[in-house]
């Protein structure tokens, strides 16, 4: 069964496939599903501003969200990729709330992990015991949002420029 069979049975007459970012409405509490490859990644609740993490790709990341490295690279280093995005609008955050829990207990989604493969091409090309290699392990396991702490970490002086030009070119971030 496909993740929308899945999705449609849950909820039926429930889901949204919405093509573009301004399809999101602003004023509803929503829950937000991305797939990759019909297996859930990102499943959660919030308004728009929460919601918009399931149309990042390599020029949009949702700034503040704590899988929005993880959305990042999906989109980087996953080869022949097929992503899709669903909603469902909800009443209220209690709903939303209760939908994206019973979301996770049928299908999945709340897990911040990597496949080894995607894992081995984030690292290629740092050593185990490089700086690089350090930054990225922290932020994959921050509590926060690990864009933005290493954007922090650089804003601070804490990477130097030669660690950040690597970390940068590998997460293929625009900023200075």
């Amino acid at each position: 069964m496909t993740i929308i069979e899945k999705l449609e049975n849950l909820y039926p007459n429930r889901i949204l496939k919405p093509i573009l970012l301004n399809e999101i409405s602003r004023k509803k509490y929503l829950v937000y599903i991305l797939t990759l490859n019909n297996k859930p990644i990102v499943v959660g609740h919030g308004k728009q501003n929460r919601a918009k993490i399931i149309f990042d790709d390599k020029n949009q990341i949702t700034s503040g969200h704590l899988k929005a490295l993880f959305v990042r690279i999906y989109h980087l280093f996953s080869e022949n990729a097929q992503f899709h995005q669903y909603l469902i609008e909800c009443e209220s955050k209690e709903e939303a709330k209760s939908i994206e829990r019973n979301l996770h207990n049928k299908i999945g989604g709340n897990k911040r992990d990597l496949p080894e493969e995607t894992l081995t091409q984030l690292f290629e090309g740092f050593e185990e015991n490089s700086i690089e290699y350090m930054v990225l392990q922290m932020a994959l396991y921050s509590s926060f949002d690990g864009i933005s702490d290493i954007k922090k970490w650089r804003r601070e002086g804490i990477l130097k420029n030669g660690v950040w030009e690597n970390i940068k070119a590998k997460l293929e971030l625009d900023y200075k």
